[in-house]
């Protein structure tokens, strides 16, 4: 079974783990929603203080209702940590960083450019990584993408695995580089951008591979 097949599987029997990186106004309520839907969620953030507030039930964003937080808790399908070594246990990552405007009003990508480092040292074969932080067009490939497949030369998760040319299911936007070792599909969130006139929902830049 190949590694789309892996994660299709675990979809269509909702035994997925979905792992949020970045617990703030965006990263958080999106993990809710998860939790709520029966998906196991893990979250991912480097703040002490939220990782302890959501671990207890405490809730800090106004957009969630306190008991909902406290029940997705409880049930054991949200849990935040600090240990990024813990996407190895992700099916799929979403990331949720912030992009704050520097003084030239361009998007700081610090925060996405850690989580990059952070997903390619620690992930697992066959992730699906979709990024949600709000920034420029072409991020995921001209800028995310040499920063993780860089990075997987660093993670043990991937050190049987053949090329990305190889292993049956690579997306077909995912080309080797580098000789770089490893599976894994990179996704942009597509209704950031709905008054784009050429790249639309109804218009993707890749034609996914047809089974």
């Amino acid at each position: 079974m190949n590694y789309k097949q892996q994660i299709l599987e675990k979809i269509n029997t909702n035994a997925e783990v979905v792992g949020i990186i970045g617990l703030g106004y965006v990263g958080l309520p999106l993990a809710v929603n998860f939790a709520e839907a029966g998906i196991k969620v893990i979250g991912f953030d480097k703040s002490e203080v939220k990782v302890t507030k959501i671990n207890s039930g405490e809730n800090y964003i106004k957009d969630i209702r306190d008991a909902v937080l406290r029940e997705v808790v409880d049930r054991v399908k949200l849990e935040a940590t600090t240990d990024f070594t813990r996407m190895k246990e992700c099916d799929a990552l979403i990331i949720c960083v912030p992009t704050p405007l520097d003084k030239f009003r361009k998007p700081d990508m610090s925060y996405i450019e850690a989580a990059c480092v952070a997903i390619g040292q620690n992930m697992k074969p066959g992730t699906f990584i979709s990024l949600e932080s709000t920034t420029y067009p072409t991020t995921t490939e001209d800028y995310m993408l040499p920063i993780i497949v860089e990075n997987i030369n660093h993670n043990p998760n991937f050190e049987n695995v053949v090329t990305l040319s190889e292993v049956e299911g690579t997306s077909s936007n995912l080309p080797p580089m580098g000789g770089q070792r490893g599976a894994f599909w990179l996704a942009y969130s597509p209704e950031h951008n709905l008054s784009h006139k050429k790249h639309t929902q109804g218009n993707w830049r890749h034609e996914p591979k047809r089974a």
